[in-house]
């Protein structure tokens, strides 16, 4: 397994990786470095709280990010119900809906991707 070397608010981290993860890994560890750097920015915060921050820095932006998503998929299916309405039987509208099963998909794999490398950064963190 590749090691990584990751500096997140002016602190370098190995972080161990799958085969050919490296570059998402390393685009995930300057995600993080930038928000540790906003949440530094205001001064006096230890290390724990700067990363904490930054954490949530991030969970907020994933936030917004998935209402956004959710909110346009609302719109898509709205729009598609006036274009076509339903069958009585059909169900879900959304269960036959490629886009919005790949993009769900898509939010749910990012998220299980910044939890293990959170989770990482605290064994990390725990271990030093």
């Amino acid at each position: 397994m590749p090691d990584m070397r990751l500096t997140i608010g002016g602190r370098i981290y190995s972080v161990t990786c799958q085969p050919g993860e490296e570059q998402h890994l390393a685009r995930l560890g300057t995600m993080l470095d930038t928000a540790a750097r906003k949440a530094s920015a205001s001064g006096g915060l230890t290390e724990t709280r700067a990363l904490l921050f930054a954490g949530l820095l991030l969970a907020d932006e994933l936030a917004e990010t998935q209402d956004r998503a959710a909110e346009a998929l609302a719109a898509k299916a709205a729009e598609k119900v006036k274009a076509e309405p339903a069958p009585p039987q059909q169900g879900d509208l959304l269960a036959h809906d490629n886009d919005t099963e790949l993009a769900a998909r898509a939010i749910e794999k990012l998220a299980r991707r910044i939890e293990n490398l959170a989770a990482g950064l605290e064994n990390q963190g725990a271990a030093s």
